[in-house]
């Protein structure tokens, strides 16, 4: 019997190619009234919700949106991290996360729910050929920027 002794290095797999997104992480200053926006604007569930005993001021949750997951972490202690953006143009040249995406089917269909929902629209909605996606974006109670994306039918995705 042979046993093998190549590593993964020498068969040509990187153990980077595993990598996925797993969350998105949240620090806010208003940890139910996050969770309940999220709950009644996007649709999200509550997956789990624990604490750290060395932390005592922190509360933090999952919350599921359809497959994408967010981490909320509320704190009684909470300082302002980056300064709130009052448009897009300064919201993309801010150093740090700017926003997060969720690809839906049907961009327009998903912000008229939104704007039923009573979230307004951040930025309008438009076709991008550059990025080869029309887009729109909108905040969420605390200001952060949530962008919601459906590819351009004639584009490369």
């Amino acid at each position: 019997m042979t046993i093998s002794t190549q590593t993964s290095s020498t068969l040509g797999s990187n153990p980077l190619s595993s990598m996925q997104i797993d969350h998105v992480c949240l620090n806010v200053p208003n940890y139910e009234e996050t969770l309940q926006w999220y709950q009644e604007k996007l649709d999200a569930t509550i997956e789990r919700e624990w604490t750290f005993d060395v932390f005592p001021d922190l509360k933090l949750a999952y919350l599921q949106v359809y497959g994408f997951r967010i981490e909320i972490i509320g704190s009684t202690q909470s300082r302002s991290g980056m300064p709130e953006t009052k448009d897009i143009g300064e919201g993309l040249r801010t150093s740090g996360i700017g926003h997060f995406c969720f690809r839906v089917d049907d961009v327009d269909a998903v912000l008229a729910e939104l704007n039923r929902r009573g979230v307004p629209t951040f930025f309008e909605l438009g076709s991008y050929p550059g990025p080869g996606a029309r887009l729109c974006s909108v905040k969420d109670n605390n200001g952060n920027l949530i962008e919601f994306v459906t590819p351009l039918k004639d584009s490369a995705q």
